[in-house]
């Protein structure tokens, strides 16, 4: 896997630094530092920095990208540049996710971005605990595999989520995989299959995993499940049809959860809106 690291000139990087060689280093990845100026004047100051975030990632294979010109222009242009499975970008802890949207940068690459994008806003240091949340519709197979191979890689702890409305009580209080599965086995809704095949992607996985099923607010419910359960990482999916021109780019959802999670997100864009060839 090939990730992109962008950093910045303007704001701290380090974070997206560090955790995207942790990623890189579990997934056996390579890594390339992109930094953008807005005149060669300041190349000097640009090696600088890109040196500096080196230093950060010792022991990983790192590429370094100067470009000039506008930050978004450069970002999509070293994108088009050779095949890329994952970008990964600081917001500033201070602003709101909507903020950073609004952003140039912000808006342009979550809009745009043809590859999957994670944002985090603080440090975060370890991947132990994963949690992969499902739509619990059809063709969601990749955003559990994606979650699946990254568990798999860190030998990390998987947790399968599905929020729907308020569940029969004979789901009450069965959150182990192995617990629930009979149950889902037994039903034929679209739901209960979708489940089904995410859990069997993980069986094949070979990892630590359990499947927790939530009633309410699809957003609350994540950010409690993400809270209670202390995960590193989640991984949700956001299509490109969901994007729209007032703003709601990544949509209610998605904005939401990368607005309030403390733990870095990965935002998984499906298979068919991808113009590279893998994603993880």
């Amino acid at each position: 896997m090939n990730i992109l690291i962008f950093v910045s000139t303007q704001s701290n990087s380090k974070p997206a630094v560090t955790f995207g060689s942790l990623i890189a280093g579990k997934t056996q990845s390579s890594v390339t530092l992109l930094t953008v100026i807005e005149d060669s004047k300041n190349m000097n100051a640009a090696q600088k920095i890109i040196e500096k975030a080196k230093s950060w990632i010792p022991g990983i294979d790192v590429q370094t990208s100067i470009r000039i010109g506008a930050e978004v222009s450069c970002i999509f242009e070293e994108l088009n540049s050779r095949t890329y499975d994952l970008i990964i970008l600081k917001a500033r802890q201070e602003l709101q996710f909507i903020d950073f949207l609004k952003s140039k940068i912000g808006r342009k690459v979550a809009r745009f971005s043809p590859i999957s994008v994670l944002v985090l806003k603080q440090s975060h240091t370890k991947l132990d605990r994963i949690l992969i949340c499902t739509s619990g519709q059809e063709n969601t197979e990749h955003l559990v595999a994606i979650g699946a191979r990254l568990a798999q890689a860190a030998q990390a702890h998987a947790t399968l989520l599905y929020v729907t409305d308020p569940i029969p009580s004979m789901y009450t209080g069965l959150n182990k995989m192995e617990e629930t599965l009979p149950e889902l086995l037994q039903t034929a809704t679209p739901i209960a299959k979708s489940l089904q095949q995410g859990v069997k992607i993980l069986m094949q996985h070979q990892i630590d995993a359990d499947l927790e099923l939530r009633h309410g607010s699809v957003p609350e419910e994540i950010l409690s499940e993400a809270h209670l359960g202390d995960f590193d990482l989640i991984v949700l999916g956001a299509s490109k049809a969901s994007i729209e021109l007032s703003g709601r780019l990544l949509g209610d959802v998605a904005q939401r959860i990368v607005d309030q999670a403390q733990c870095p997100v990965l935002v998984v864009r499906k298979p068919e809106e991808l113009t590279i060839n893998t994603v993880l």
